[in-house]
């Protein structure tokens, strides 16, 4: 009987790798995927976050821009999608309770 509980671990143990196995080798395609390659610039204007990005690269992109707000939840606009080879522009304000924009930064993803 001890036998037979040991053989039992080592086929479950092997199972579970060649599981492991087969799921790493589902996962590379995933991981060609073209990185994040969006151009982008940020600025303030008339107390808006502004982000301006363009893609050069071969797939789409999104980008969001975030409004660092003083005495305030920071706030962040809606997501962006950039197609290959264009750009766009989003900005974003701070809400009435808030002591303005005081800085912009980019997120990426999507």
């Amino acid at each position: 009987m001890k036998s037979l509980w040991k053989r039992a671990l080592v086929t479950g143990a092997a199972g579970i790798a060649l599981a492991g196995g087969v799921g790493l080798v589902t996962a590379s395609p995933a991981a060609a995927a073209e990185p994040n390659v969006l151009q982008c610039s940020t600025w303030i204007e008339n107390d808006m976050a502004w982000g301006k990005c363009y893609n050069p690269g071969t797939q789409l992109h999104a980008f969001s821009v975030i409004a660092i707000c003083g005495w305030g939840p920071d706030a962040y606009s809606s997501w962006v999608y950039v197609p290959p080879g264009n750009t766009y522009s989003k900005g974003i304000g701070c809400g009435p309770l808030t002591a303005g924009v005081g800085g912009v930064a980019i997120e990426y993803g999507g």
